[in-house]
């Protein structure tokens, strides 16, 4: 069925690279958790595609575009099938799961946190979003996979405690914003900035233990 008139759909095909490339990179690092945390072969490719895909779509929901990219596109579904099948496979030969510390796969996951933040706000742009918009969409495309995941896995999702993971997003989807609204710069040029300053936020964060002020 054809999107509405008033929901037309997007075709970037630099935006559908960078979607897949975070499909790919979030799917791995879901199927890691999996790994580690016990699951059997279903669970840990469920909660691979459920965590990659999951900003995604709904991303796509709140755009109104229906159905949602991850279910219109094979390639979505198939990357995270090669994602978990690489990391089991690694698993099974190398006990990846027992050797691979959180820490790593927390960095690992930033560069997918990196992509889809970036992803949403191109769209959103593309849609000619307010600003506000662009900056809430993108932090629900970069974080929303991963709340998901966690609620799966039984874990208080990261978006609540671990700091600089919500709040990286927000500061690069507000620089990519600011960039081309204001200064005119170049959307791929913005776009790749703007996901270098999400990656390095969230890395830093990570290793010098950066933290929000906490009531306790």
């Amino acid at each position: 069925m054809d999107p509405s008139p008033t929901a037309p759909r997007i075709r970037d095909r630099v935006l559908t690279t960078v979607d897949l490339a975070a499909t790919f990179v979030l799917a791995a690092a879901c199927a890691l958790t999996g790994v580690q945390a016990d699951f059997d072969l279903f669970g840990i490719l469920v909660l691979a595609f459920v965590g990659s895909v999951g900003g995604g779509v709904i991303r796509d929901l709140l755009l109104g575009e229906h159905p949602p990219a991850p279910f219109r596109d094979w390639r979505y579904a198939a990357l995270a099938v090669a994602a978990t099948a690489g990391v089991v496979a690694a698993s099974v030969s190398g006990r990846i799961g027992d050797f691979t510390p959180p820490l790593a796969i927390d960095v690992f996951e930033a560069i997918g946190l990196a992509l889809a933040a970036t992803a949403g706000a191109r769209k959103s742009i593309d849609y000619q979003l307010n600003s506000a918009s662009v900056i809430v969409i993108a932090t629900v495309n970069g974080c929303g996979g991963g709340i998901i995941r966690d609620m799966l896995s039984a874990r208080v999702p990261h978006v609540l405690h671990q700091d600089f993971y919500a709040t990286a997003a927000l500061a690069g989807a507000a620089l990519m914003v600011v960039l081309m609204r204001r200064f005119d710069v170049r959307k791929d040029v913005a776009g790749t900035i703007a996901g270098i300053t999400i990656f390095a936020l969230r890395t830093a964060a990570l290793l010098g233990g950066w933290r929000l002020p906490h009531l306790h």
